[in-house]
């Protein structure tokens, strides 16, 4: 098994001493945890039941084929909201000091169809350590589909980016759905997943099951109750999938993908990172729509990018707060705290950014 060779960041430095001091001394004098509120578990419960809700209501309240429409762009609605404000806690160990608490919703996202084992790799060991730096953090693998980054090689059809992004990024999440074991193969190569012998077996049968699972309570038993045609459920699991993919992918591209970073000056990574990671993070992060509270509760926070990427052990929750700490801590060290004011500034900025990365001018 081969291991991956690892970018190298600087050594901490005063400013990144001094932040986690002032973060830690935050939660001692307030005396409050930093694990989810009540409100985050309400949030919680009510975004399980929507989705689990709403897929009792197509199979049992008779609703007409536009009815089922609905009750389906509702589903990924709520899909998208649980995997932000939910399961993504989970599986970062803040939902819950209890760490059986956390494991338990974060099988959220094997009962919703991605491995959770894969995304913790992918997210938490690959994207939040090596941000925006391409082969290490996926998320700026296009598959050559996009070209996220100016390090990524550019193709021609990458001049049309900017247009055919709105339909291919609802795939996301069956793209995660197809690519598990193929992933998880890949993250064993890494060194990433050290599992042996029998438990490898378990987490392939773990993976299995879950598959299985969500393949039988969103086709099959459909399927099996409604008065449906097989095409008819299939575009229903297809617009579930769609919705949840494409918020998703929006969520995550406006916070790493956007037009302020200066390609003019731009140099290929080269092994060794300029910055400290906690200036890297900020570096390569955006907020946007902080004041956006209705924004905040349904994306989990994640509109409060950087604040997370420094500290995704802490519950969205306390993003607010933390994030008045972090941009005064940023400003006394000068450290440029990067963050669009709308949530539409912030779209348009990502949509220009995947044009001028198609152009050739940025080969």
């Amino acid at each position: 098994m081969s291991s991956i060779t690892l970018p190298k960041f600087k050594s901490a430095s005063e400013f990144s001493r001094e932040l986690r001091t002032n973060v830690e001394m935050y939660f001692r004098e307030k005396k409050i945890s930093k694990f989810a509120t009540t409100s985050v578990k309400i949030k919680a419960v009510v975004l399980l039941t929507a989705f689990f809700g709403a897929y009792a209501a197509i199979l049992f309240a008779g609703f007409t084929a536009w009815g089922v429409f609905a009750l389906c762009l509702l589903m990924g609605l709520a899909k998208a909201g649980i995997g932000m404000g939910l399961m993504h806690d989970a599986n970062h160990g803040s939902f819950s000091k209890n760490k059986t608490v956390n494991k338990i919703f974060g099988h959220t996202a094997d009962i919703l169809g991605v491995s959770s084992s894969n995304w913790i790799n992918q997210h938490n060991r690959l994207h939040h350590t090596y941000t925006n730096i391409y082969e290490h953090d996926e998320d700026v693998d296009g598959k050559g589909l996009f070209r996220f980054t100016q390090d990524a090689p550019r193709r021609k059809m990458h001049k049309f980016q900017h247009i055919y992004w709105a339909f291919f990024y609802g795939f996301l999440t069956l793209g995660w759905f197809f690519a598990d074991f193929t992933k998880y193969k890949e993250y064993r190569r890494k060194g990433l997943n050290k599992a042996e012998g029998m438990q490898i077996v378990k987490e392939y049968g773990e993976m299995i099951f879950f598959k299985v699972l969500f393949l039988v309570y969103m086709i099959l038993i459909p399927y099996l109750v409604l008065d449906f045609q097989f095409w008819q459920v299939a575009i229903g699991f297809f617009v579930v999938e769609f919705v949840a993919g494409w918020i998703l992918a929006v969520i995550f591209s406006l916070a790493h993908v956007v037009d302020k970073f200066d390609l003019s000056n731009h140099d290929k990574f080269n092994g060794t990172c300029e910055d400290e990671w906690t200036v890297h993070q900020i570096h390569n992060t955006f907020d946007f729509a902080v004041k956006n509270k209705a924004l905040t509760w349904y994306c989990g926070g994640l509109n409060y990018q950087v604040i997370h990427h420094l500290f995704p052990n802490v519950s969205h929750a306390h993003y607010p707060k933390l994030y008045d700490i972090v941009k005064e801590a940023a400003a006394k060290h000068g450290i440029n705290y990067q963050e669009f004011t709308t949530f539409r500034e912030a779209f348009v900025s990502h949509l220009v950014f995947l044009r001028k990365l198609g152009s050739s001018q940025f080969a």
